[in-house]
């Protein structure tokens, strides 16, 4: 996503509208302790719109009373000004009547400032309207980004939809004479088209490898994803379960030394009767990845059928990778933005607890026997929830979130708001998607006993992903090492879900993840932050 995001030391433009030097002058001289800000001046009515569109002001003092113009019908045409929508119009008036007040809210005033008040109070209410324009400049900017994304997935999805068009004119042609080979066909055109379904990419990784292994009757196997000159393990399959792949870090060069790297290298299938099928993840010339399965059940072990019918999956895949690989970066762009002002939100931290809280929902869907239809859009629904629930921090000031003592009162009110901010980040959309991040980062950090924030919910008010995610969030919190701890021992974050259950957490959840633990830990291994310099 282009574009900084709102920072501490961003010099920022003020605009003073006021018929009287002199109060140009007071405003400059009450602004020189705020060494960034810029301060110009106008005279006249009719020269302020076009002032303030070749200055781009973050914020607008507005004076009523003009010899030339009145002040309430400039905040009105501020407003009206596209060009000038995310500047911070306020006026500064002498004027106390409450009925002029109402009207300049009305017309769109951002504040209203009786000149002159007290220094700090004026430039701490300046700051504060100058840091509201530039969040509100980079959150559009956002939106912006996420709309041309939006329709690069659409063009996307118009290409999976022709490969599923190709795929059905070529299962007219095949001549299966089994039945059961039949029965695959029509499994793998519906599995194409459901694949176009799924936006996280994780999701969308142990999917294919699940329905490849079903297709070919195997009894393991592997999906490699490819990166740059490498191949990394993504998912593995056994047991009759696709799970991510343990070591994350283990990485095969392509080139011929083995048949995965060669596969890749050449864009060649490989099979070799009932030991192992390879094929590769390509579309053109680029390759997206390799599919190994192995240990056919079928005594004749993979046939030529099963060859080519996954080599038409594996188109269906490629296309559907693709797509959800442009998703994941837009979403993590946004993760990255986070980061750069929570040095712990990493990407590590994100994918941690989407995988844990992947886990908590497994459990809380086997009991209620939901199908797999279910299973399948919700987890993806809510891994992509879990990865954004911390993107409010955005809007959060540096000196708060990389202080390094204990928040005061007022921080910490501060702080809280990031809650509210993730949420509006994804207000006025309609999918299922924006509904759900919307409802993770506004209540994540409500409690079960209705003692959290932002609206303090209790119970089952608060949303069930936001329940999840709060257990995810808080372990990974407590198991990982921060700068100013080191990671707690499993007893101990044992210890703590236990006493928190039924107080902070959902207890259902807290309790799965204790009974779960070490799924849970394998998840926080596969998904570990590169060590930095200093060991953390």
């Amino acid at each position: 996503m282009s574009g900084a995001v709102v920072r501490e030391m961003d010099s920022f433009d003020v605009l003073v509208v006021d018929d009287q030097p002199m109060i140009i002058e007071a405003v400059r001289r009450a602004l020189v302790v705020e060494p960034r800000a810029r301060v110009h001046g106008c005279l006249r009515a009719a020269d302020a719109i076009g002032r303030a569109r070749a200055i781009a002001p973050a914020v607008i003092l507005q004076d009523l009373n003009l010899a030339d113009g009145d002040g309430l019908s400039l905040v009105e045409q501020y407003r009206l000004d596209a060009s000038l929508r995310e500047c911070s119009v306020v006026v500064l008036s002498s004027t106390v009547d409450p009925l002029v007040k109402a009207r300049a809210f009305a017309v769109g005033a951002a504040d209203y400032i009786e000149k002159l008040p007290p220094a700090a109070e004026f430039v701490a209410r300046v700051r504060h309207h100058a840091l509201a324009s530039r969040a509100l400049s980079e959150r559009n900017r956002a939106m912006a980004a996420l709309e041309a994304k939006d329709e690069e997935l659409q063009r996307r999805n118009a290409q999976l939809d022709e490969a599923n068009a190709r795929l059905k004119e070529v299962n007219q042609e095949l001549v299966v004479d089994a039945w059961s080979q039949r029965q695959k066909v029509e499994a793998l055109a519906s599995a194409g088209s459901g694949l176009a379904n799924i936006q996280d990419l994780d999701v969308l990784l142990q999917t294919i490898l699940a329905e490849a292994a079903g297709f070919a009757s195997a009894t393991s196997g592997a999906l490699f994803v490819a990166e740059g000159s490498e191949l990394r393990p993504a998912a593995i399959y056994q047991e009759g379960i696709a799970r991510p792949a343990p070591a994350r870090g283990c990485k095969t060069p392509i080139d011929a030394t083995t048949v995965v790297a060669e596969v890749a290298m050449r864009g060649k299938a490989v099979r070799d009767g009932r030991a192992g099928l390879v094929l590769p993840i390509a579309r053109g010339s680029s390759v997206f990845g390799v599919l190994s399965l192995a240990d056919a059940r079928d005594d004749d072990g993979f046939s030529l059928e099963d060859e080519r019918l996954l080599r038409n999956f594996a188109d269906l895949a490629a296309v559907a990778i693709e797509r959800a690989q442009a998703a994941r970066s837009l979403i993590f762009r946004m993760v990255s933005m986070a980061a750069l002002r929570d040095p712990s939100e990493t990407a590590g931290h994100v994918q941690r607890v989407a995988g844990i809280a992947d886990i908590l929902f497994e459990s809380w869907a086997d009991a209620r026997e939901l199908s797999s239809a279910q299973r399948a859009s919700q987890r993806d629904l809510l891994r992509i929830a879990a990865i954004l629930h911390d993107v409010g921090k955005v809007g959060i000031a540096d000196a708060i979130l990389k202080k390094p003592g204990k928040l005061d009162a007022g921080e910490r009110a501060s702080m809280e708001r990031h809650a509210e901010i993730g949420s509006e980040l994804f207000s006025g959309l309609r999918s299922d998607l924006d509904e759900c991040a919307a409802e993770v980062a506004l209540c994540h950090h409500e409690k079960w006993d209705g003692t959290g924030y932002p609206r303090a919910l209790a119970g089952d008010e608060i949303p069930l992903f936001a329940r999840i995610v709060a257990v995810a969030d808080v372990y990974d919190a407590l198991a990982s090492v921060r700068a100013y701890k080191d990671p707690w021992s499993r007893d101990r974050v044992l210890a703590l879900f236990a006493q928190e259950s039924g107080k902070h957490f959902d207890p259902e959840f807290a309790n799965i993840l204790c009974r779960r633990i070490d799924e849970v830990e394998r998840v926080r291994d596969a998904f570990a932050d590169a060590p930095t310099a200093n060991g953390g």
